[in-house]
């Protein structure tokens, strides 16, 4: 074995590979077919108004969704980034490594993913009988119920918070180290999970409609950036290593690092490049909610 490969030869798990090469063959299936639609129904549209005026709808709706596109390509790099066996060997050796594996999957995939809007492509991307059978077993009624209710706002919250916090609690830390299933099926499943549920609050992805309002979603991204904040500090200012694994010398290089010194590290980068994402969403809400207050200033005394 190599750095490059894991134990059976693999650059990436065969099970990692197969699933993101599905999800890609179905998104991009019913991709071309939502996109074509939308044209055909601008093209309609268009053709109803007067020659001198036209409209640029459908030339807007076919950019943005070729970003989508693009988001979607860049989501699952990513998250084989991220499962690739140079990144999770590297990962059981320092510390630093495993928190850059562990923002991949927190503060870079899942936004992407979500900016992608994967529902509907991933939806006409499914052959017609596997939709008729999704729809006479009504799971689809049964998982937007359950999206509903955990797509609360404060609902997002929390569990973006607990499960960030629950799975840097030293013994689990240390058990999902020593344990192949629990790092991938539990913590890694759970991180992309509770994040991509809270990044769904914050960017619009259709047909899911945005739950809050731009100071409930700056609200949201601002407790995001003070847990983690908090997270980082601690771990950070630990005056000796928190976990096992990453504890003798022989785990972060030996005279290279020490494992303070590698946990330090690690925790600089979460409150760093950790709240760079955060940062940007924060910016782009507070600006777009600034412009949206104007402009309502502005229409007022119209009204009036």
């Amino acid at each position: 074995m190599t750095i490059w490969t894991d134990t059976y030869g693999w650059p990436v798990p065969p099970v990692v590979l197969l699933a993101c090469l599905v999800a890609e063959v179905l998104y991009f299936r019913g991709w071309r077919v939502f996109v074509k639609a939308v044209q055909v129904r601008e093209a309609a549209r268009a053709a109803k108004l007067s020659p001198f005026t036209g409209s640029a709808t459908g030339e807007y709706s076919w950019n943005r969704w070729l970003w989508r596109g693009i988001f979607f390509l860049c989501a699952i790099f990513t998250f084989l980034l991220a499962s690739s066996a140079p990144v999770d060997i590297l990962s059981a050796r320092f510390f630093w490594v495993h928190m850059v594996q562990h923002l991949l999957m927190l503060v870079v995939m899942p936004p992407l993913l979500v900016a992608a809007a994967p529902l509907i492509p991933l939806w006409l991307g499914l052959p017609r009988r596997a939709r008729r059978l999704l729809k006479r077993l009504r799971l689809g009624h049964v998982f937007y119920r359950l999206g509903q209710w955990l797509r609360q706002p404060a609902i997002t919250c929390v569990l973006l918070v607990t499960g960030i916090w629950i799975w840097h609690w030293p013994p689990l830390y240390d058990l999902a180290l020593t344990n192949g299933a629990i790092h991938d099926w539990g913590e890694h499943a759970t991180f992309v999970t509770v994040s991509t549920l809270f990044w769904s609050q914050v960017i619009p992805s259709p047909p899911l409609r945005l739950r809050a309002g731009y100071l409930g979603r700056i609200i949201c991204v601002g407790v995001a950036v003070a847990q983690n904040l908090v997270l980082a500090v601690l771990i950070g200012f630990a005056q000796t290593p928190l976990y096992a694994p990453y504890a003798h010398p022989g785990a972060s290089g030996g005279s290279w690092l020490t494992p303070i010194q590698d946990q330090q590290l690690g925790a600089g980068i979460m409150w760093t490049f950790g709240d760079l994402p955060f940062g940007i969403a924060l910016a782009v809400l507070v600006g777009r909610w600034l412009s949206s207050e104007s402009e309502d200033t502005g229409a007022a005394p119209q009204r009036a």
